[in-house]
């Protein structure tokens, strides 16, 4: 185990309504890392995550924040090291925009401190002109920033997110990739569902690939992301080519 992992699971099994997704995993995210998950759907990436903050229950000893058994620990103090964004949120026509981004202060108290970190989470993804919108009036791509703001106003050095660049087209995927990764070269911890493979090549440190209910390979982006790997794991023929500000993957 390296000394700088902040986020580790040994032996966990994982299930989606009594159907067991992958078993007996045991993966480790760095400190500070962008950390992609990977792999085919149905895997159990989005369920993995679930497990990370405890929305899943699982045995004792099997996932562990700060080396600390999420276990042993109240979910207001979970909030406080891991915040998650999902892929799908729910809208009411009762929130603002503003209001949503404040839910992320669930586990703090001081209200003056949320509004501070409210106004800076939507300076940070650009919609501070949508905060008194209410949310049923706003656009998926919007919602979806909305959802960042709310994650990173948690103020936690985790950040699990699932599939964040879902409704957003290519000039927004790219804002909200620079985002995270200026995020992770900060100090915080990036932990992100995606399935755009060149993506991953171009932003992320390291990368979980998951088949067949278990991690095929963990580690640097570009020694899990091969050839070899890729069609082993997606069934499909590639190429990686060098070009001038790094390498893409061609199908």
């Amino acid at each position: 185990m390296d000394n700088n992992t902040i986020v580790r699971t040994k032996g966990l099994t994982g299930s989606y309504e009594n159907n067991a997704v992958f078993e007996k995993l045991d993966l480790e995210v760095i400190k500070g890392s962008f950390t992609a998950i990977a792999g085919p759907n149905g895997v159990g990436k989005s369920t993995l995550l679930k497990y990370l903050f405890k929305e899943l229950q699982t045995e004792n000893n099997t996932v562990f924040l700060n080396e600390i058994d999420i276990n042993f620990l109240k979910q207001k103090d979970i909030a406080k090291l891991i915040s998650f964004q999902g892929q799908f949120g729910k809208r009411s026509d009762d929130f603002t925009v503003g209001e949503v981004v404040q839910m992320g202060r669930f586990a703090y108290s001081d209200e003056n401190k949320a509004h501070e970190e409210v106004d800076k989470a939507l300076r940070m993804v650009g919609i501070s002109h949508l905060k008194d919108k209410f949310i049923t009036k706003i656009s998926g791509g919007e919602f979806q920033m909305t959802m960042l703001a709310r994650t990173i106003c948690q103020n936690s050095n985790i950040l699990a997110l699932d599939e964040p660049t879902n409704n957003l087209d290519p000039k927004h995927q790219k804002k909200l990739l620079d985002l995270l990764k200026q995020l992770s070269e900060s100090g915080k911890t990036v932990i992100c569902v995606m399935h755009d493979l060149n993506a991953i090549m171009q932003y992320c440190d390291n990368t979980i690939l998951m088949k067949d209910k278990s991690i095929f390979n963990q580690g640097k982006t570009e020694e899990v992301l091969t050839e070899k790997n890729i069609e082993a794991v997606y069934e499909i023929e590639s190429q990686i080519v060098e070009i001038q500000d790094g390498k893409i993957i061609v199908f």
